[in-house]
Parts: structure tokens; C-alpha cells; sequence
């Protein structure tokens, strides 16, 4: 494929088009015995526990009244104890004190009965300080000599790294437009087609995410990407879900660019965690959120603006401050409007004409849009998704003369409808 980095990676990776399991992973045998390794189960051992729990009330660091669940200090160790059930925790301490354990109480398998389950820091990314967590659910149980036990499942840091490592493929590339950040999935044992000319891939299973830039709007170049930490988040209801961090290096630069999360959702499944069927899905995070570059114009359009005020009476020759919009929603493609009382120096400008892929603006005779500008990337196009969210649409931005006049020229990261661009804000300089 022309121009396009790959960094093959078998991990679960988020994305736009919802992916559920592959076949083969929850299928074939051999891959039950990858599952049996995502999450912890064992009994509790008996302990000797020698605080007066009754009278403890002061070392009390969380309580679930629904359950009868408490969580104490007690020296050196923390304790849970729940009725005449009680089990120690020798490392929970730096735990506890980093963060309050949350405690939820519901029924997570299905028995019929609720169980405890407990949020906890286990420990903190390297980069960013976020604190990471392992989760513990306690399930009372009687053993065959009749001792109170408690079976406990847990799911730690590295608890999803095994099933999906061996069961998804995933694939990250650079699109030839290189703002994109493409991310796609699928079974490990499938392979994964590119178009030649845009490097889109023709898999449903895809997300995407905006690269980073230098100061000039310039695109760095995808050298390799990986996984940050897992963190596990339960919602006030108790549910269960997952954020895989994805992090991206370029060759230009040292820096790491934390594009996203991989999210999903957790249920407790044969005495396991396990990835809840179509949740998984790529989150961009908020700044790095781009447009999916399938989604493009059902055809060819264009607009024109003619700007009918013939005043060049102005006090600078020089084009360094535009920011306005035209409404596109009429059915003319050649319009005549003075742009006189319109703010900024869109009024120093001769015509404007849209078209899917591109934004022209033509000076007036003698007028001059500004090098300076675009150098340092001071130019963008901005519509608003569907969640009322300002996207800046420009890939990329060019002065160049033309019959001895000065045009701009805004190309587009994609192809877009004419309503998309309606009342889309221009800015140059700004």
C-alpha cells in the first residue's frame, strides 16, 4: 500500500463499525483455554483476624448498609468483613490510602443473589498519573467443613490483555490524507484489505482519530503505536465497563499522543470476567475526534459568491484576519452579495466558492492574503458533527497567484454535502 505505515498489533482495539467476539474465540476449544486465564478465582483463606471489628468504628474506611459489607484498617492490614465472614488483606494499605475503595451490590452472576464488588488502585500510569484498578468480587460461600469462606473472582491490571491478544487482529495505519489515524480490527485469522489510493479500509470494524501536528498544521508521520494501561470504571448502577489507552508515536517528534480509548463493556459470565458481545468501540479523545473519512459527498457541487461591492478603499492591502460564513442552503449555485458590513477582511475578497473537497477565496485586484498566516497554521473551516461539536474540516491551506490575483485555497480532509458546509465558519488569521 503506497505511503502507508503499518503497525500490526493482535489486541483488542475500539471501534466505529461495534465489534463483537470472533467466531473462533468464543467457539473453539483452545480458545476457552485463553479465557480461563482474564480473570482470578479462588477461595478465600481462613485467616486469623484478632481487631475487635464490633468496636472499630473509627478505622472504618467504606461500608456497603445494603450488603453488610465493611472495610477496616487494622495496623498493617485492611479487613472485610461481612457478618461472621472476615478475610485480611495484607497490600491494600498503599491501596486504600491513594484512593477509597468504591462498593457496589448487585447481582453480577445471575444467581439471583447479589454480590460485593470493589473497585481499588492497583496502580498509576507512568506518563500521566491516572491511577489504574483491579476489581474483587466476594461471593459468601460454606466450605465442605462448614467454614465461612468467601470465593473471590478478580479481574487485575493485565486481566484482558491474554484473550485478546491471541483472538483480534489489529491493524493501525496513517492514511494517505495524514490526518487520519485509522484503526481496524478482526479476527486474528482474517486479513485486512486497503484501498490502494486512500489506504481506507474495506472492513466495517474501523476508527479514527486526528494525528498530531506542528505548529504549522503540519502532519507527523505514524512510526508505531501501543496499548497504555487498562482501566476498569463502574457506574453508579454497578456496571462494568473498560478503557484500553491507545498511544501513538510519530518519527518527527518524541513525544507519545494518547489518541483514545478502547472501551467495552464487562459482565461476569462462568465464573469470569468478560467482554459484554457488540460493546466494543473506539473512543476518540475529545480534542483528537475526527469525521470518518467512508462518510463522503453523494456527489459533485459547487457554490459561488460574488462579492458585488466594488470598495477598495481600505487602510491595508495586506488579507491577515478573516472569520465569517455564508449561509449554503438555497438552491443557487452563483450567488451576488456584498460583503461590505460583513465583519473581518472577507470584504478585501472578490469571490468565494465552495465546492465537496475545497474552499477558494480570491482577492480583489491589489489585495494580498498573508504567507505568515498559513505558515504558522492559522487557518480552518469549521462545521459541527451531530453532537454539536466543532470540527475543523482543513487539510490543507495554499496562497499561490493566479492572473495576478491572490487565492486561497482550503483543501478538504474528505469530501462533504453542500449542507454540511452550510453556515461552516472560515477563518484565516485567527
Amino acid at each position: 500500500m503506497k505511503k502507508t505505515i503499518i503497525a500490526t498489533v493482535a489486541i483488542l482495539i475500539a471501534v466505529v463499525g461495534i465489534f463483537a467476539f470472533s467466531i473462533q474465540y468464543r467457539n473453539k476449544k483452545e480458545t476457552e483455554d485463553i479465557r480461563s486465564v482474564s480473570t482470578g478465582q479462588h477461595t478465600a483463606r481462613t485467616e486469623k483476624t484478632t481487631v475487635a471489628i464490633e468496636d472499630n468504628a473509627g478505622n472504618l474506611i467504606a461500608e456497603n448498609k445494603e450488603g453488610d459489607y465493611q472495610l477496616y484498617s487494622d495496623g498493617d492490614k485492611v479487613v472485610l468483613v461481612h457478618g461472621d465472614y472476615r478475610h485480611e488483606f495484607t497490600s491494600w494499605n498503599w491501596s486504600v490510602m491513594q484512593e477509597t475503595p468504591k462498593m457496589f451490590y448487585k447481582d453480577y452472576d445471575g444467581d439471583g443473589a447479589k454480590e460485593l464488588l470493589i473497585r481499588i488502585v492497583n496502580g498509576v500510569t507512568e506518563n500521566n498519573k491516572v491511577y489504574t484498578y483491579a476489581l474483587y468480587l466476594f461471593k459468601p460461600a460454606v466450605t465442605d467443613n462448614g467454614a465461612k469462606d468467601f470465593k473471590i473472582i478478580t479481574a487485575s491490571t493485565d486481566t484482558w490483555k491474554t484473550p485478546f491478544e491471541q483472538a483480534i487482529k489489529c491493524e493501525i495505519i496513517q492514511l494517505n490524507c495524514k490526518k487520519y489515524i485509522q484503526f481496524t480490527m478482526d479476527d486474528i485469522y482474517e486479513k485486512i484489505v486497503y484501498d490502494e489510493k486512500t489506504g481506507i479500509t474495506q472492513s466495517e470494524y474501523a476508527g479514527y482519530a486526528k494525528a498530531m501536528t506542528s505548529i504549522k498544521k503540519e502532519y507527523y508521520t505514524l512510526d508505531r503505536w501501543s496499548k497504555g494501561a487498562g482501566i476498569y470504571r463502574v457506574d453508579d448502577d454497578g456496571n462494568i465497563s473498560l478503557d484500553i489507552q491507545v498511544l501513538v508515536n510519530y518519527k518527527e517528534v518524541k513525544d507519545t499522543q494518547y489518541i483514545g480509548d478502547i472501551h467495552c463493556n464487562l459482565e461476569m459470565k462462568n465464573g469470569v470476567f468478560d467482554i459484554v458481545p457488540n460493546t466494543i468501540v473506539f473512543l476518540a479523545a475529545e480534542q483528537y475526534a475526527i469525521l470518518d473519512p467512508r462518510d463522503t459527498a453523494r456527489e459533485a457541487w459547487s457554490v459561488s459568491i460574488t462579492n458585488s461591492s466594488k470598495n477598495t478603499n481600505f487602510q491595508s492591502s495586506e488579507i491577515d484576519w478573516i472569520e465569517t460564513e455564508f449561509d449554503l442552503s438555497g438552491n443557487h449555485t452563483e450567488i451576488s452579495e456584498s460583503f461590505e458590513k460583513r465583519k473581518s477582511k472577507i470584504k478585501y475578497v472578490d469571490k468565494v466558492e465552495f465546492t465537496e473537497g475545497t474552499l477558494t477565496l480570491t482577492a480583489k485586484d491589489g489585495f494580498e492574503f498573508q504567507q505568515r498566516m498559513a505558515d504558522k497554521g492559522s487557518y480552518s473551516l469549521i462545521i459541527k458533527d451531530d453532537k454539536n461539536k466543532e470540527i475543523d474540516i482543513c487539510y490543507t491551506c495554499e496562497i499561490k497567484k493566479v492572473s495576478g490575483k491572490s487565492i486561497l485555497v482550503y483543501t478538504f480532509d474528505k469530501t462533504y454535502d453542500k449542507e454540511d458546509l452550510n453556515n461552516a465558519v472560515i477563518k484565516f488569521g485567527v
